[in-house]
């Protein structure tokens, strides 16, 4: 949701808007146990429109003022609050894909890692029930919320749990402003998802390394064990609160040790034809098996395993898919649907997604090396992911971080955009295919080539230590403005009349340090 929103709801009332999301997105997760390189990937789809610019950058390190508080430099929120890690007197420089500012509704940091290694997906809008906001209220806008997470917390946190116990400290105090939200938070050791429930609630789990999850726009987590304190994070009420308010609702499995059903006591039900259709695109995508089980009122489990490694061309797959897996096998997607689902199916890959990622970690990597964070601008149904060494880029390329709230042909997201755009509107389903195919393979070209850059990194690492953050730095510009060369002569040839010959190539691009900032197109 965004804040631009909140205008309304004094006409509309707070409950009814509250009780569905403005904006949509979609997060993903996969545990090292089960990617073929034995990594740890998450992230998520940003879908807030169509047309809406997002700028990739870097936010430098800054002294701590002398009272010690956070405050929202752009202005746009009246959230302040102080800095929790009282060890530091700067704060730490990180990554953060921000909206441009001329749009003038907040930071809304959506990814980004900082120095130490920390990286954040930020956020994935999580209704609650109204129920669990008369219990729990929203406190305003003097309350922390999705403009400020990721920068709030990016910019002091040290490790993965610390990043978790600030944003829980901060809610203790200070409250959530206006919604529920779902939040990763990592380092090259764990990760956290945090759900934001009420007014001042929260859970945390720690993910588990041996299952994949697609988290819809809702709450999600389960029974929890809230004296599992190695991976469980809560609010000291979340157990009272809800039982004062009328919707407490006990564990469904191993209540002697289980605590609480975190989804159904804030949430209130189970999944939606909005939420189950994406639920089950990715688990089909993964496992080759079609869940429609996850229509069931009853349906809880979000956690599944993939039927065979995944890599991250898969993960890219299923940020921008569009079901056409199912049309692929045969299968009529809208066949199983409930009566009661909403007429149009909810894809993953939706044309409103303003950005994508991946994060990509690494844990036998040193920590400056160990997480890539993998970046589409637009929707990664026809826009390319690109990687990035996030935890030391000192820069990024001027068309990643240009501020174009309307169209500019020098702005890589409008690039990116234009091409979808263009095929959604006035290409048909052969076009539409092979540019989803072509950008497949150009992301198993980048993938394949990571290896060598690491290998290469490791070299600088060790022999010029000092050099590592420019080379970094010098190697993501390089593929970011090859790639949007690479958009920009595809959109010419799929937009030429003719038939697509793919003349534009990626085999001349590029990916390797010692290319890092030259001009290879």
């Amino acid at each position: 949701m965004r804040k631009r929103m909140m205008f309304s709801l004094t006409v509309f009332g707070l409950c009814a808007l509250m009780s569905t999301p403005v904006s949509a997105c979609t997060s993903y997760y996969v545990g090292s146990d089960l990617t073929a390189d034995g990594s740890v990937m998450f992230g998520r789809t940003e879908d807030i429109g169509s047309s809406y610019d997002k700028v990739f950058q870097v936010v430098e390190s800054r002294e701590i003022p002398e009272d010690g508080m956070w405050t929202d430099e752009k202005g746009y929120t009246d959230f302040t609050a102080p800095y929790y890690n009282t060890g530091i007197t700067e704060t730490y420089s990180y990554t953060a894909c921000h909206d441009a500012a001329d749009y003038g509704d907040g930071l809304f940091g959506e990814v980004g890692i900082n120095e130490n290694g920390v990286a954040m997906s930020a956020t994935t809008t999580a209704s609650n029930s109204e129920e669990a906001q008369a219990a729990d209220p929203f406190t305003g806008s003097s309350g922390i919320s999705e403009e400020n997470y990721l920068d709030y917390i990016l910019c002091q946190a040290s490790t993965a749990k610390q990043g978790v116990e600030i944003l829980a400290q901060v809610i203790d105090e200070y409250g959530v402003w206006y919604s529920a939200d779902g939040v990763f938070i990592s380092d090259n050791t764990e990760v956290w998802y945090f759900e934001i429930l009420s007014g001042h609630q929260y859970c945390a789990i720690r993910m588990p390394d041996d299952k994949a999850a697609l988290i819809p726009n809702c709450l999600v987590i389960g029974d929890v064990d809230l004296d599992d304190t190695e991976n469980v994070i809560a609010s000291e009420g979340i157990v009272t609160v809800a039982q004062e308010g009328g919707i407490y609702v006990a564990a469904l499995e191993d209540p002697a040790v289980n605590d609480i059903n975190i989804k159904l006591t804030y949430g209130g039900e189970g999944y939606d034809s909005y939420d189950a259709d994406r639920i089950r695109a990715a688990q089909y995508i993964l496992t080759g098996e079609d869940n429609i089980d996850i229509y069931t009122d009853d349906y809880q489990d979000i956690f599944f395993v993939p039927s065979e490694k995944v890599t991250i061309e898969k993960l890219y797959q299923i940020a921008g898919s569009q079901c056409e897996e199912y049309s692929e096998a045969g299968i009529d997607f809208s066949e199983a649907r409930p009566a009661t689902a909403s007429s149009e199916i909810r894809y993953i890959g939706t044309e409103s997604s303003a950005e994508c990622h991946i994060i990509q970690i690494r844990r036998d990597m040193p920590a400056e090396l160990a997480t890539i964070e993998w970046l589409s601008l637009s929707s990664a149904a026809y826009a390319p992911m690109v990687p990035f060494y996030g935890a030391i880029l000192t820069d990024t390329a001027d068309s990643y971080k240009e501020e174009a709230p309307e169209y500019t042909d020098t702005s890589a997201y409008w690039t990116y955009q234009k091409l979808g755009e263009y095929l959604r509107s006035d290409a048909d389903d052969t076009m539409k295919k092979a540019v989803k195919s072509f950008y497949q393979e150009y992301m198993s070209k980048l993938a394949d080539a990571q290896a060598t850059v690491d290998e290469q990194l490791l070299a600088v690492c060790e022999n010029d230590p000092a050099g590592l953050s420019q080379t970094a730095t010098d190697l993501g510009i390089s593929i970011s403005e090859q790639t949007v060369a690479l958009a920009q002569n595809l959109y010419e040839e799929v937009t030429s009349g003719t038939a697509l010959k793919f003349d534009v190539s990626y085999e001349d691009i590029t990916y390797e340090v010692e290319d890092a900032g030259k001009d290879d197109m």
